[in-house]
């Protein structure tokens, strides 16, 4: 009996064990990889990748649509490619650059900027504002690594606390749990945001990372969720891609010019 009772509690440990290892694992920040070097590409038009979650997946029907765009304003070919994964958060989206085949063949193609589209799930699954920073900033560093400026789509202001209510059952047992790790409330955005504004601080980018800030196309909720997102609060519609596209074709057409400039 008394055999029986030890084997047991062993048991229980070393589920116990496996169990907190899992979560750590999960809710951890990424290690950061050694980036590989991607080769230039030999084109005079301008490359634009556009990686990320589901806001880059649901993208591609626009691509060409933001391709002519720039073309027209930078009077300059450019054409803009898109690879985005449904739910996946920015650790997920650093390690596809290493491990996802797609991703990697992807990338490797070599472009000049480079729009990055992630967090949302981040929040959605309650990870850490520490998680979020410590992703983007490898995420960043693999794109200057190879002479690509990062795009940067600041946590939008969706409805999150609608995404939350609307999670399967599944998912719904499992966010407290999310949150009692991470000590991560509902609406996180604004927690989010901060976290990216100290790496922004402390890295002193400059000019070399871009970031296109929720309130230069998102500046009205109630109003923005009728008008530029799906029903679900979360994706946009086509007004809301076009809305954001053209925060894109203004920034890369800003640094453009600069470039121009600091050739004369």
């Amino acid at each position: 009996m008394k055999h029986k009772a030890i084997l047991t509690l062993s048991a229980i440990a070393i589920l116990v064990l496996i169990f907190g290892y899992g979560m750590y694992c999960y809710y951890a920040p990424p290690k950061e990889r050694q980036p590989y070097i991607i080769a230039k590409h030999q084109s005079d038009t301008i490359r634009v990748a556009y990686i990320g979650d589901s806001w880059a997946f649901f993208h591609q029907p626009y691509d060409e649509r933001l391709s002519d765009s720039l073309t027209n304003k930078l009077n300059q070919p450019a054409r803009v490619y898109t690879s985005g994964y449904n739910g996946r958060s920015s650790k997920e989206i650093y390690w596809y650059l290493f491990d996802n085949p797609q991703l990697v063949s992807f990338i490797s193609k070599g472009y000049d900027y480079c729009v990055i589209s992630a967090g949302i799930n981040d929040a959605n699954k309650k990870m850490s504002s520490e998680y979020y920073k410590q992703s983007m900033a490898y995420i960043i560093q693999f794109m200057l690594t190879n002479d690509i400026i990062p795009i940067i789509i600041e946590l939008p202001d969706y409805d999150i606390e609608k995404t939350y209510r609307w999670q399967t059952p599944s998912r719904k047992l499992l966010r407290p749990i999310s949150r009692l790790v991470t000590g991560t409330p509902i609406n996180c955005k604004s927690e989010f945001r901060k976290a990216f504004n100290e790496l922004l601080a402390e890295k002193n980018y400059g000019n070399n990372v871009q970031v296109i800030r929720y309130k230069a196309w998102n500046t009205d909720f109630e109003k923005d969720l009728k008008e530029l997102y799906k029903g679900d609060g979360i994706h946009l519609n086509a007004e809301g891609y076009a809305k954001l596209d053209s925060c894109i074709v203004e920034t890369i057409k800003c640094v453009e010019k600069q470039k121009a400039n600091g050739k004369n």
